[in-house]
């Protein structure tokens, strides 16, 4: 999705065929739904439920067939194909067999925390060790495989952000309301729309909104934000999970007027029932 809408934005005609019945799957409804119609708005055309099946060359370009689980066969003549349906390692001349590195049957090299295979001088980190494959976790796995190495080993990061570039943008840190509600802690959950922020209204890029997770006692434990600058505004809500901030800290917290980041503070101030420029009610 992300390579869509750039390529659409340049002036490209995009077809996405997917596999599954909805975009980005690993993100919730409430966060996909307005990248969905952003997408659909910029002429994107979606086909969900399809599998590519073939491709051949044409005398016009490349014609790419596809099947849906009841077995309707669909044909795109189209001029270049990007296919991306996932990652595998490369490990490729680094004769981990013969180093005895144990890796899981994807081909992921197996470490711990620290970055530490099952051979003790042997450390493994970044997308060559599987999840989560991003280039900011891999930095800092990179960072405390090192200070291990040099004997100062650091408590292990739980806070890692993960961004979608879409536009508008999706940012996710920390547990979702699901996720929480399945760890059995009664979360909290504030939330507060790009439509009500001054700043977002001055820049006509109001769709999207905070998402704050709290325990029942208010310990931020987990946000999600979907719409303008999204990838930054991560960062304070990555803050507040990491260090164990509550609803308060952030809500008693002032941020500067009119900015986008005071949709953090609104959001904590909804979960606290305290919501000044959007209505206090169940989200």
């Amino acid at each position: 999705m992300e390579l869509s809408t750039v390529f659409a934005r340049l002036g490209t005609d995009v077809t996405v065929v997917e596999m599954l019945e909805e975009p980005l799957p690993q993100y919730d409804d409430e966060l996909t739904q307005p990248v969905y119609d952003a997408a659909t708005a910029l002429g994107i055309d979606i086909h969900f439920g399809e599998a590519a099946s073939e491709w051949s060359h044409t005398s016009e370009g490349i014609r790419v067939t596809t099947e849906t689980d009841d077995e309707t066969v669909n044909e795109y003549e189209v001029d270049r194909v990007l296919v991306a349906i996932g990652r595998e390692p490369v490990t490729e001349g680094l004769q981990l067999e013969q180093l005895a590195v144990t890796t899981d049957e994807q081909g992921f090299i197996q470490s711990d925390n620290s970055g530490r295979t099952n051979e003790d001088h042997i450390f493994a980190v970044g997308d060559v060790a599987g999840e989560p494959m991003l280039a900011h976790a891999g930095a800092h796995e990179g960072i405390r495989a090192v200070e291990t190495i040099a004997g100062n080993p650091t408590d292990d990061a739980t806070a890692v952000p993960a961004v979608v570039f879409t536009e508008p943008e999706i940012a996710t840190v920390g547990l979702s309301p699901e996720e929480a509600a399945e760890s059995n802690l009664d979360p909290t959950v504030g939330k507060f729309p790009f439509s009500a922020s001054g700043r977002a209204m001055t820049t006509r890029q109001t769709d999207g909104f905070v998402r704050v997770v709290a325990t029942a006692d208010g310990r931020i434990v987990g946000g999600q934000i979907v719409g303008p600058e999204a990838s930054e505004l991560i960062a304070e809500l990555g803050l507040a999970v990491e260090t164990g901030l509550t609803l308060s800290d952030l809500s008693e917290t002032i941020h500067s007027h009119p900015t986008l980041s005071e949709a953090t503070m609104e959001a904590a101030e909804h979960a606290l029932g305290q919501a000044i420029h959007t209505l206090n009610r169940s989200q």
